[in-house]
């Protein structure tokens, strides 16, 4: 399904017949956000404003700010520092999801961020995300899965002709991974709403094994995910 958003047409793919369903209520959408990933340069992160405030009643955007402390720490950075850059990076993406909002003339609040300071305050949320830490110290499956995702990540940020991640880079990447987990599991339950979708630009294994009944936790029947693709 293509969706018209100013000059951009992006390509909206529901992950499942259910996720078509809850996307159609057009309820609301949790847009994930990357701190560290190109794709959600200024220009993007505007369009994505515009065609998430067109398509939803409630639109609010995850910016995992201090759990992307992880990621660099694990490629190397000194804790302190990667604190500091991960905060500098959750800010500057606020500031562009506040100037894409404020572009449409709508005004943009505190509800239209889900960052760490309000995700680890949230009751909701903290029982979600005790339950992935869970899973991952008792299920090898689970736990292999999450690991693999945090790897990927780190392969695509090491440099060229490098080794690759140890398994200590990996364990210590992996926090962040943990950290999205209960928005991917239960957005309504932490949010509030009736029902909500995920967006991202594209989808993962542990998504795919997720939401196909793969995993020892299942996404809420109120949860979906949809893959929204920029043609450019």
């Amino acid at each position: 399904m293509d969706t018209d958003c100013g000059d951009t047409a992006f390509v909206t793919e529901p992950l499942t017949a259910r996720c078509r369903e809850i996307a159609a209520r057009q309820e609301h959408a949790c847009v994930g956000i990357s701190l560290f990933n190109s794709y959600f340069k200024r220009a993007r992160v505007a369009e994505l404003c515009h065609w998430a405030t067109a398509g939803y009643e409630t639109v609010q955007f995850h910016v995992p700010d201090t759990p992307s402390e992880f990621t660099l720490r694990a490629l190397g950075m000194p804790p302190d520092k990667a604190r500091r850059r991960a905060h500098e990076n959750g800010l500057k993406m606020r500031n562009r999801i506040t100037a894409g909002i404020a572009a449409l003339g709508l005004p943009c609040t505190e509800a239209h961020i889900l960052n760490w300071r309000f995700l680890r305050a949230n009751g909701s949320f903290r029982i979600l995300h005790r339950a992935a830490l869970a899973h991952f110290e008792d299920n090898a499956a689970f736990r292999d899965l999450c690991l693999r995702e945090s790897r990927a990540v780190l392969v695509h940020r090491m440099p060229p002709g490098s080794a690759g991640p140890t398994d200590g880079q990996v364990r210590t990447a992996v926090r962040y991974f943990l950290a999205d987990i209960p928005l991917l599991v239960d957005t309504p339950a932490v949010t509030g709403v009736d029902s909500s979708v995920y967006c991202y630009h594209r989808t993962t294994p542990f998504v795919e094994a997720l939401y196909d009944g793969g995993l020892p936790i299942r996404p809420s029947p109120r949860q979906g995910y949809v893959v929204v693709r920029a043609p450019h």
